[in-house]
This record gives structure tokens, C-alpha cells and sequence, in this order.
């Protein structure tokens, strides 16, 4: 920074005189960013960052492609020995000194992430598969939390972009030393804009500072520099999905901050906003767009419950209404939403304009509401995330997407396994031969399973030229388990994710994303699922005009709320928030916090004939005092089912 005029450091102090006019003078502070350093790269120097809006500005495209492209490791390859193997990231001059003790932990958090490598299959229990063997808890360091923290909070730093390098370095090379919410928080001040950076800022110092008088007076001076324009759209529920594409197209590069409204409808701000995040995610689950693998639905007597990560989470009243009028099936995919494989070249050649215009579209959809602080509902599986931070993949991320396919597969790569070792051993040509025959999957000989080279379940998709009229044995099996993976998790699905990821980082660079866990971006884009428990929730809630804490009906109502199940839980947020998931942080995030108040009958009618309604712009609940917890259930249910799908005046 440079004061035109102003003294040098260093020299005497100067007459009164001269003291007034120098200090009565106004005098122009002027910052220039440091655009050649490339904050992601940990590269020396001060950090720089881009404003929300410019994606490919700073980083070009390699802010949109993987540095190393996402590949699946050949059958019977170790992951572990491969994670174990590769460098540790470099790191910035200001972190040499610690960068002996900073590999080892690295090593440490590679094993700890993959430790079931070192046992068979049988050996480890199912359920701990893919689970750490230690919680991640243990790895952040509260000092460096801490450290890190003061940095994001200094207005300074953030206002002239001047970080210190080791900042992004550590947070994108060692994101295992930071807690959530403090990567969370290094996100919102790096990638998000000046803009959202001092709004955050000012949100965090709001809730540490106390409430006197010159803090309030500098709380107001921040919310006033951080205050951002806003961007209102009206579109229609008859066209929503089109009417959304075209909404993205103009304005999510936009740095203003998305409000949407319905033709023919009086509500506006948040409500309707959260809802249309939510009814867009419910569209693009539709079964005719053909984007999503997925499976057959199980037939049963009865609606399977919804389980907290289906993507299957009904809607009601009037949207539930359009689905049945129209017969909507949405795609069952109980492990989560993954492209559907189309045999494609490697330039994307082959898949439909439609699918990579929608992919486009998605991927900016969740990167605007990332942006402007709103959720979607589109649950994606772990590979789809994997993919996203480009690590490798291999057959066992095939247990994340389909479990039953992974286990035929993998019990066809343990024959090819045992072929190879066979031949390896070596012996008479005759007896080896024999050996490889007799090798059999629960009695019965590959060339019998009738299996060709195409994709399971996708008969038209060849995994190699002319494979429809290829059949699988022994001798090729493994070559068949390993165009499969590939075609499934990479081959298939590279157009569709790399579409994808173009959109995304048309609003901020999904490279932003590297410092999270696939588990932590599914919590950054769909928020929490928690469930409600009675002596946490009441303390989380606000209760007004003729409720209190203590009043019958909100005993009531806490019952029946913790009654729901999942999918009941959702529509009842839905109702009240307009979104079907709770911020990240849960409950104790929402805001405005979620109030309770009565709703007073007409003069000699029951409360008993009414139904609660909301404002969800204020997350307002208007509950009348039922006469009992049955009456309430009864009438919330209906009110949940039947009360969504528009806006309007109560």
C-alpha cells in the first residue's frame, strides 16, 4: 500500500503546525493484487483471490480440470501402497520448518483413511469398509485453528486480499489439520467474493462481540460495506425446470444474491427461494431425463420409508399432485444420484446436447446456492464427489454406487485373480490348464454365466469394439471386470462430470472444493439431517404471542415432531423453511431462528377446524392450541401434505 504524501517511516516528529495540516488532509490508500501467484498452488509470495463470478479468470482452465484427471486403478491394484507411495504436497517457504513433522502426518491420515487395505475382505466387517479408523477429530490442531482464524477475521487481510501463503497451502495440501468449520470459513473468504467475505465476517463478529454501543455502530458500518445487491426472477411452476436453465444462464455468474418469485403468486424473499432449489433438485430426479444411474424399484404392499440420504423424499400437496396427474417417476438410486454411463469418445462425443446442457446446468445450480447460502436436494453419491476432488478410483468405489453389482464383480475379479496366480505358479502346461478350467463361480463356469462385453444393464453400451458378440471366460474375466469399472465410474461419465464441472466453476472455481471430504461437500450442498430431539430442540426454538416454553401445546408439538419419520421431517421443514433440510450446524443454525406462535380463532369456532399455516421468509409458525397431541398430529400431517406448492395470503 502507498500513501501519496505521507511521511516516511522512521523520521522525527514534526512541528504542530505541520502535524494539523498532514492529518487534516484526506489521503488515498491504493492495494494492488498480486495476480501472478496462484493462492491454490501454495506457491511463495502473498495469496490472491478471485471475486465470486470470475471462475476461469485467475486460474484458467486448470481451475476446471483435475490436476491429475480421476482414473480407476487396474483390478487388483493395492490402493493403499498407492496413496502410501505418492509425494506429499509441497510446501511454501513459511512452512519448511514444520514440513518433516507435516509428511508425517500426512502419511498417518493416508493410512488411517485406507488402514482396511491391510486386511482381507473377510476380515473387516462390512460396515467398517470405508470407515477411518480413527475419528477425524483427532487430526485438526487448535493452534494452527486458531491461528487461521485470526487471519480470516482480520478486516484488513481480507479487504486487500493479503493472506499469507501459508494460509491456502496448509488448507488445501493438510486440510486434516483444520476443523470443518474452519475450512468452511477459509471457502467463504477466499472464493466467495469481498462482498459475502464481509458479510460472514460480520455475522461471525456479531455473534462473539457484545452488545454495546460502539461494537453495535461498527456492526452497522460492516453490514452496510457488505451489503449485497439483490437479483429477483419470476418464473413459472408450469415451465420450472426451463424457466431455471434459463435463470442460471444469466445470473449465476452474477455476484447478486438470487430471489425468485411465481407468476400468479404473493410470496417473495427466502420461501420461495429455498423452495425453488427444492422443487428444481425434485425435477432433475425425474426417470425420463435418463441422467441418473439407478436401479429397479423394489415392488412391495407398501411406499418403502424414505431413508435420511434417499433422494426420494416426496413432496406434497399441489406438487404432489402435478407428480401423480402426471405420472412422474423419479429414479430410484438408494446409494445416491451418478451419471448414468453413455458410450461416449474421449472428447464427450456421443452423449446427447440435452444431458451435458442439464449437467451444465446442475453444476451451476449448486454452485449458485453455495454461493448464496441456500440448499439443494440432490443427494450424489461418494464417487460423484470422489470425482469431483479427483482421487483415483478402483472396484471398491463400486460398493458407494451399486452394492450388489459390486459383489458380483468382485467375486469375478477373485477367479481372474486366482487365474493369474495360477499361471504364475507355473508346472506342467496340462495340469495348469486344468486348474484354470476347473475354476468355477459357486459351481458353475464363466462361459456359462452368459456374460458379454457390454455394461450390465446397459446392453447397447459395448465395452469394446463388437463386444455384444464377445463372450466372457476365464480367459479374459479379469479385462471384463476392468472395462466395466472403468466404463461405470469414469469411461461413461466423463462428459457428463466434466459438463458438470464447467458449470460449477462459472461461479467460483470448483478447485475450491479441494479441501473438503465427499461426506463434507454432501453437507455443504443438502445441509444437515439430524433428528429432533425434545430437550435440544426447545432450546433451539423462539415462542411468542401466547406461547411459552411451558405451554401445552408446544409439549404437543415437540411429541409429534419427534414422531415424524424422515421423509414426514423433511416436508414438515419444507413447509416452514421452504427448503427440506436444515442448514449446516442443524437447527441451531437456521435463521431466522424458527418461532412459534397461536393462532386465535375466529370468535366461537374451535381451534380444532383450523389448520397451522407459515411465513417461511421469517420461519413462522402460526399453531393453533389444539385441543389434543392426536388433533395436532392430524391436522400438521394434512397441513404438510396438503399446504405446499404455492404462495399466498393465509
Amino acid at each position: 500500500a502507498a500513501a501519496a504524501g505521507g511521511p516516511a517511516a522512521g523520521m522525527p516528529s514534526l512541528p504542530a503546525s505541520l502535524s494539523q495540516r498532514l492529518w487534516g488532509a484526506v489521503y488515498t490508500l491504493t492495494y494492488r493484487l498480486p495476480m501472478e501467484v496462484d493462492e491454490l498452488g501454495g506457491g511463495g509470495g502473498r495469496g490472491s483471490v478471485e471475486p465470486a463470478g470470475s471462475g476461469r479468470s485467475s486460474e484458467g482452465e486448470e481451475g476446471v480440470r483435475c490436476a491429475v484427471e480421476a482414473h480407476v486403478l487396474p483390478p487388483g491394484t493395492d490402493p493403499l501402497l498407492g496413496a502410501l507411495g505418492a509425494a506429499a504436497p509441497p510446501l511454501c517457504a513459511e512452512s519448511e520448518g514444520a514440513g518433516a513433522v507435516l509428511k508425517l502426518l500426512w502419511f498417518l491420515h493416508r493410512l488411517n483413511e485406507h488402514w482396511a487395505r491391510l486386511y482381507s475382505t473377510a476380515e473387516v466387517p462390512e460396515a467398517q469398509r470405508g470407515a477411518p479408523a480413527l475419528p477425524p477429530a483427532v487430526f485438526p490442531n487448535s493452534k494452527l485453528n486458531a491461528k487461521l482464524m485470526r487471519q480470516l477475521q482480520d478486516p484488513l487481510a481480507l479487504c486487500s486480499r493479503s493472506f499469507p501463503s501459508w494460509c491456502a497451502t496448509l488448507v488445501n495440501a493438510y486440510p486434516f489439520l483444520f476443523s470443518f468449520g474452519t475450512r468452511r470459513l477459509f471457502l467463504h473468504s477466499t472464493a466467495f467474493g469481498l462482498s459475502r467475505a464481509l458479510q460472514r465476517l460480520h455475522a461471525h463478529a456479531h455473534e462473539a462481540s457484545s452488545s454495546s454501543a460502539s461494537s453495535g455502530a461498527e456492526s452497522r458500518l460492516e453490514s452496510r460495506l457488505g451489503r449485497l445487491p439483490r437479483q429477483k426472477v419470476r418464473i413459472s411452476r408450469s415451465r420450472l425446470l426451463d424457466s431455471a436453465v434459463r435463470v442460471m444462464e444469466l445470473y449465476a455468474a452474477q455476484p447478486a444474491l438470487l430471489e425468485v418469485e411465481y407468476f400468479g403468486e404473493v410470496g417473495t424473499g427466502l420461501g420461495p427461494t429455498l423452495e425453488f432449489y427444492a422443487l428444481v433438485s425434485h425435477d432433475l430426479r425425474k426417470a425420463e431425463l435418463d441422467l441418473w444411474y439407478h436401479e429397479e424399484q423394489p415392488i412391495s404392499d407398501e411406499p418403502p420409508a424414505a431413508a435420511p440420504d434417499s433422494t426420494e423424499a416426496p413432496l406434497g400437496g399441489a406438487a404432489a399432485e402435478r407428480a401423480r396427474d402426471k405420472h412422474e417417476k423419479l429414479v430410484h438410486a438408494p446409494c445416491g444420484l451418478f451419471p448414468r454411463p453413455v458410450a461416449q469418445e474421449a472428447d464427450g462425443s456421443g452423449v446427447p446436447k440435452r444431458t451435458i446442457q442439464l449437467f451444465t446446468f446442475i453444476g451451476r445450480l449448486c454452485a449458485k446456492a453455495m454461493l448464496d447460502g441456500r440448499l439443494v436436494d440432490l443427494c450424489f453419491a461418494p464417487p460423484f464427489y470422489r470425482h469431483l476432488l479427483c482421487c483415483e478410483l478402483g472396484l471398491e468405489d463400486l460398493h458407494d454406487l451399486s452394492p450388489q453389482l459390486f459383489r458380483s464383480l468382485h467375486q469375478l475379479q477373485a477367479l481372474a485373480s486366482e487365474r493369474s496366480r495360477l499361471l504364475r505358479a507355473g508346472g506342467k502346461p496340462a495340469e495348469v490348464a486344468a486348474a484354470v478350467a476347473s475354476l468355477t463361480l459357486h459351481g458353475c463356469p464363466v462361459d456359462q454365466l452368459g456374460l458379454d462385453f457390454t455394461l450390465p444393464g446397459f446392453p447397447d453400451f459395448e465395452l469394446k469394439p463388437g463386444g455384444a458378440d464377445v463372450d466372457v471366460t476365464i480367459d479374459n474375466l479379469g479385462e471384463y471386470v476392468r472395462l466395466v469399472t472403468d466404463a461405470l465410474l469414469v469411461g461413461g461419465v466423463r462428459a457428463q462430470l466434466a459438463a458438470f464441472r464447467q458449470g460449477f466453476s462459472d461461479v467460483f472455481l470448483v478447485s475450491r472444493l479441494a479441501p473438503f471430504t465427499p461426506s463434507e461437500l454432501d453437507v455443504l450442498l443438502n445441509g444437515a439431517r439430524e433428528r429432533w430431539d425434545k430437550a435440544t430442540v426447545i432450546e433451539l426454538l423462539k415462542f411468542d404471542h401466547g406461547y411459552t416454553r411451558s405451554s401445552a401445546a408446544i409439549s404437543h408439538l415437540l411429541d409429534v415432531i419427534a414422531d415424524l419419520t424422515d421423509a414426514q421431517l423433511a416436508s414438515f421443514l419444507k413447509f416452514v423453511t421452504g427448503s427440506p433440510r436444515l442448514p449446516v450446524g442443524g437447527l441451531a443454525r437456521l435463521s431466522p431462528r424458527l418461532t412459534i406462535v397461536q393462532k386465535k380463532p375466529e370468535s366461537g369456532v374451535s381451534p380444532d377446524a383450523y389448520l397451522p399455516s407459515v411465513m417461511t421468509c421469517a420461519n413462522y409458525l402460526k399453531l393453533p392450541d389444539y385441543s389434543s397431541k392426536e388433533v395436532m398430529r392430524e391436522r400438521i400431517l394434512t397441513a404438510i401434505n396438503e399446504g405446499q406448492g404455492a404462495f399466498l395470503l393465509s
